[in-house]
């Protein structure tokens, strides 16, 4: 009975820390992209704890049993944590690009869990008591691998917290006094294309009627580079209104690599930033946004801020949860079948999440003694592919990119979301007396309609504008978006 006990315990933990493997993985490898909280260690050890125990009291009834049906139970027991595991594995190898690209073919991804499927039914079939006892010396011979969960976790506790959630009283330093500005909000939405808003003569294309008209009492910059066809050196970019050549995260900080190739730690307080040009100017600076930890990147540059991650599903919600941690991890399983069966739906669901809270950022109060300067990165049109004109509509496989039809209805989506934030405005007597900039970090990377991702739509509504204006003048995003800022207290 002792033995029993112990084996029991022991696998039941084992089996549960195995699901956490590709969670422990990032922990390792990519914790500065989960913005790992206090709060989220807890998480992880309070479920890890309360499945090991569900775990562990289920393989105590079945460990005297060798029936085709006490077989059959542990399969199901094991499977999605075994499953885990080898998710968390595939990421680690040396040649998991070869990997990713061979499971693309459609008969690799169905021949071998089919071949899989057909070899555990003939083995419990026709000897179950011989795979009753080879499967459970297979789960003895894994079960050390939980201690490099453990030690994940364990580590995860110590390392330097990133603040993700900031709201204080305006800062003064470096304001100017009395300075008049506009306020300003600059909706940067995420993988928003050139090609597929605009139409071949320049004007926003019918299906986008909110963006367009924005367009139409705007200045429309036609000819505007992103900083870089991916987010991780965009945004950067953005931040720190200059073009950087490449950004790199080692040792959990972020990296900018100079021209002669050296690392040297990203900052954006140099006076010439986004931010810092705010400050000076005297305005009360907002941020909010996902992927990057923007609120510890700008510090005291940034009165009220909002920092999400891709990843880490705990990061949309303030309170403690159970599931944020196994949502997590499925969010972190590969999008390839099978694997994809068990991430589309939390990964859909974090998309609108993440929405729902940069929206709310996003509709504060705009009123106040000082003028407010408030960027806002969202989430979408990037995938995963959840909503459509209609709302939150997530499709059977959400990461699917081509053909490009879950962009288009997701990019109308885009289009509501604007027009219900400028009606708010317009509602609440700030539209016109506001610029508004809309823009994004780069264009649709999947091919598509796609012309050429680095070119982004830049659409500026300064404040008391009400007719269009074309310029077709080739200029890079990250400097026109603090030139618009400088020009908004100009306008008053």
């Amino acid at each position: 009975m002792t033995r029993r006990l112990v084996i029991s315990a022991w696998l039941g933990f084992a089996l549960a820390a195995l699901f956490f493997y590709p969670l422990a993985v990032a922990l390792q490898a990519d914790m500065y992209y989960l913005q790992w909280q206090p709060r989220h260690v807890a998480e992880l050890a309070a479920v890890l704890a309360a499945l090991g125990l569900l775990i562990a009291v289920a393989l105590f009834v079945l460990w005297p049993r060798s029936s085709r049906s006490a077989s059959l139970a542990l399969i199901a027991i094991a499977t999605i944590p075994l499953a885990s595991f080898v998710a968390g594995v595939s990421r680690q190898l040396p040649f998991d690009d070869l990997l990713r690209a061979a499971w693309e073919n459609r008969g690799v991804r169905l021949a071998l869990p089919s071949a899989l499927a057909a070899c555990v039914t003939v083995s419990v079939v026709l000897w179950p008591k011989a795979f009753n006892r080879w499967f459970r010396r297979l789960l003895i011979v894994l079960s050390p691998v939980s201690l490099l969960v453990f030690g994940s976790i364990i580590a995860s506790a110590f390392h330097v917290v990133p603040t993700i959630a900031v709201d204080r009283a305006p800062g003064s330093a470096g304001a100017r006094p009395g300075a008049e500005c506009a306020p300003v909000l600059a909706l940067l939405f995420d993988e928003l294309s050139f090609s597929y808003l605009y139409d071949e003569n320049g004007h926003v294309r019918t299906d986008y009627p909110e963006i367009g008209r924005l367009s139409a009492e705007a200045t429309n910059y036609l000819d505007v580079a992103a900083p870089a066809r991916e987010t991780l050196i965009s945004m950067p970019s953005f931040l720190a209104a200059r073009h950087l050549r490449d950004i790199r995260i080692e040792d959990g900080g972020i990296f900018e690599v100079t021209e002669d190739g050296r690392l040297q730690r990203f900052s954006v307080s140099a006076q010439d930033g986004l931010f810092a040009t705010a400050r000076r100017l005297g305005f009360t600076t907002e941020m909010a946004g996902y992927y990057l930890p923007y609120c510890d990147l700008l510090g005291n540059l940034v009165d009220a801020c909002r920092s999400m991650s891709f990843y880490n599903v705990s990061t949309t919600s303030d309170g403690f949860s159970l599931a944020g941690p196994v949502l997590t991890t499925l969010v972190l399983f590969p999008r390839q079948f099978p694997f994809g069966l068990l991430k589309n739906r939390p990964f859909a669901r974090l998309q609108r999440k993440l929405v729902d809270v940069t929206a709310a950022f996003a509709r504060r109060p705009m009123q106040g003694a000082r003028p407010v300067f408030r960027f806002v990165h969202f989430s979408v049109p990037h995938l995963p592919f959840v909503f459509d004109a209609a709302g939150y509509s997530p499709p059977f496989n959400p990461l699917q990119t081509s053909p490009d039809s879950q962009y288009v209805r997701q990019l109308r989506f885009v289009d509501r979301l604007f027009g219900e934030l400028a009606g708010q405005m317009r509602r609440e007597g700030t539209y016109e007396r506001a610029t508004i900039v809309l823009l994004a970090d780069h264009g649709f990377r999947f091919g598509g309609r796609e012309a050429n991702p680095l070119q982004i739509p830049f659409i500026a509504k300064m404040a008391r504008q009400t007719s269009r204006v074309d310029i077709a003048t080739a200029v890079q995003g990250e400097r026109l978006l603090k030139q618009v800022l400088e020009r908004s207290c100009e306008v008053q």
